[in-house]
């Protein structure tokens, strides 16, 4: 059986930590491992791009969230917006499932638990396995459908993808995999902005990692 993977230190976080959100400053330095090709998120009446499906990078410039430090990675969870090579750019910590922010069309409300949690599965089956140019792609692939349609596949539903090549089938077959039976990665974050492309992230290994506080985020919105 895979390693369910869990980090459980966020769970004890300080009613007096509760009230205000953590942030992360960082800089952003690029895409790769990945893969360029095309993205639609009209149901294939138009697609953008070259866009790069991968990792993104960072390095970590400040803020207030202790569970990302130095050089790190995340993936997209949002297309409407962007980062730019060489910007830093300053993030509210988020849940998974309160992200991506703001709410552009077509998503209607944040992702929610259930696409949260097939989020968190597919990191459980594959993110320890990726290591070249198309699993970065179409892992990155299989999360933008999660996020848009829930998980039908890239040539369905409102998300669709074409021209990154072999990654496209492997998206599919990252997709079709996810049956509810986990593995389940515990402890993935999301950095939200009103501003800039949502990412999500994994905890620095044996940092503090301040998980269960995004929904304090979306409070703190909701209240502003």
């Amino acid at each position: 059986m895979k390693i369910q993977i869990a980090m459980l230190a966020g769970l004890a976080i300080s009613a007096s930590a509760a009230s205000a959100a953590f942030t992360v400053q960082a800089t952003y330095t690029g895409t790769a491992p990945g893969v360029w090709g095309n993205v639609s998120i009209d149901s294939g009446v138009g697609y953008v791009g070259p866009v790069k499906a991968g990792a993104f990078n960072w390095q970590r410039t400040g803020g207030t969230y202790s569970g990302l430090q130095g050089n790190f990675q995340t993936f997209c969870i949002e297309i409407q917006q962007d980062v730019l090579p060489g910007n830093n750019y300053t993030y509210d910590v988020n849940t998974v499932a309160n992200a991506p922010l703001p709410l552009n069309l077509p998503l209607s409300a944040p992702m929610g638990a259930l696409k949260a949690n097939k989020i968190a599965e597919l990191y459980g089956r594959h993110f320890a396995s990726l290591a070249t140019d198309n699993d970065y792609a179409a892992f990155q692939i299989a999360i933008w459908d999660i996020v848009y349609d829930g998980g039908d596949g890239v040539s369905n539903g409102i998300f669709r993808a074409i021209n990154f090549g072999a990654a496209l089938g492997q998206a599919n077959a990252f997709i079709a995999s996810i049956d509810g039976t986990g593995p389940i990665f515990a402890g993935l974050g999301a950095l939200s902005s009103d501003d800039w492309q949502d990412q999500i992230f994994t905890p620095t290994p044996g940092s503090l990692a301040l998980l269960g506080i995004g929904g304090l985020v979306a409070t703190r919105r909701r209240r502003a």
